[in-house]
């Protein structure tokens, strides 16, 4: 099942039932339904279906109709989501939720702005100026404004420790997610300064600035529109989404630093291609490939023989990142291994820490 890339691009939609686990969770009655199928079923079906060994998708350019189907789906994603989101203000506004129901359709939200924020990864990297305006659309409903300028910045500093996105061995998920968040805000403050004064433009052409000011402008129509209940709502799947990011982040990145005068490869993100989590993902898992080749449809990545290996899948390891001491049994022996490997430019990484060919 997975090494067969037509049954891939069936899997793609699957995508959308991120969102829709929210109004999900509400018709069933579960109000925490969102955690147990994204933390317990998720990463089952995952072992169960195996790791994803499709070749990527390439050929396409005389099948407009595939192109398009696969295309769109990013986009039709953030408008499946941005409906969730403002279904669930509402229902929260019409039924007056607090407590524990608020906070458990904000948490069933999240999760759909969890992976909102990856598909807006997706289509910040296209061609499209309409593309790009609907991920800082999506980014500014997230209250993200800086990522879109802070990814490409991301891209040319990958593996470097001072320019954020990359843990030091030892630093928890507590102290990343912060850190890295302020360390991105200043990075595209940097570029967006550099950039407006290159250009000789005024202040308001800043996009950092723009994108907060949309951010905060939509915080007021929830506002205005839900009352407090929406108000919560909004800002608090926006939390959640950034800081799940930042764990995906944390995941793909640590303890990867770039050594002075190395050029970033496959080595500096971690791999394990889960099936199910790359059709859920828009490919997000082929990290290595895409900071190689960032411009190439999520659908033509592929799995990179020689990146060093997770011992589980995404979803798993993002459990495993909010245990710390868990976290560092498990990655600081692979980080180990890693450098005794590289000390021998001839030898190949052990089977156990490399990931595999696509086949």
């Amino acid at each position: 099942m997975a090494e067969n890339s037509r049954l891939k691009l069936a899997g793609y939609p699957l995508c959308l039932c991120m969102p829709l686990l929210a109004p999900l969770s509400v018709w069933l009655h579960t109000p925490w339904l969102s955690p147990i199928v994204v933390f317990g079923l998720f990463p089952v079906l995952g072992l169960l279906i195996g790791e994803d060994r499709s070749p990527p998708v390439v050929g396409l350019r005389g099948s407009p109709l595939m192109v398009a189907y696969l295309d769109f789906l990013p986009r039709i994603y953030a408008l499946v989501w941005m409906g969730t989101l403002a279904w669930a203000a509402g229902y929260a506004f019409r039924m007056n939720l607090s407590g524990a129901g608020l906070a458990a359709l904000t948490v069933s939200v999240g999760f759909g702005s969890a992976v909102a924020i990856c598909t807006a990864h997706e289509l910040m990297h296209r061609r499209s100026q309409f593309d790009v305006l609907l991920a800082r659309l999506m980014t500014a409903l997230c209250l993200y404004g800086h990522m879109v300028v802070e990814h490409f910045h991301h891209h040319a500093t990958v593996g470097e420790v001072a320019a954020g996105a990359t843990s030091p061995r030892g630093m928890s998920i507590y102290h990343f997610a912060p850190a890295d968040f302020l360390q991105g805000l200043r990075n595209a403050w940097t570029v967006e300064r550099t950039r407006l004064r290159r250009c000789r433009v005024g202040w308001w052409h800043n996009r950092m600035l723009q994108d907060y000011a949309m951010a905060l402008g939509l915080l007021l129509v929830f506002f205005a529109s839900f009352g407090s209940a929406g108000l919560i709502l909004f800002a608090g799947q926006a939390v959640f989404a950034v800081f799940c990011f930042e764990v995906i982040t944390y995941v793909h990145h640590y303890g990867l630093v770039r050594g002075e005068g190395e050029a970033a490869g496959p080595q500096h993100a971690w791999a394990h291609h889960c099936w199910l989590t790359n059709c859920l993902t828009f490919n997000n898992t082929f990290q290595s490939d895409h900071h190689l080749r960032s411009g190439t449809p999520y659908y033509e990545l592929h799995a990179m023989y020689g990146a060093p290996r997770l011992p589980a899948n995404y979803f798993t390891m993002f459990c495993v990142a909010l245990v710390p001491p868990l976290w560092r049994f498990l990655m600081d022996r692979r980080l180990d291994a890693l450098a005794e490997a590289r000390r021998d430019p001839k030898r190949e990484l052990p089977d156990w820490l490399r990931s595999q060919r696509c086949r």
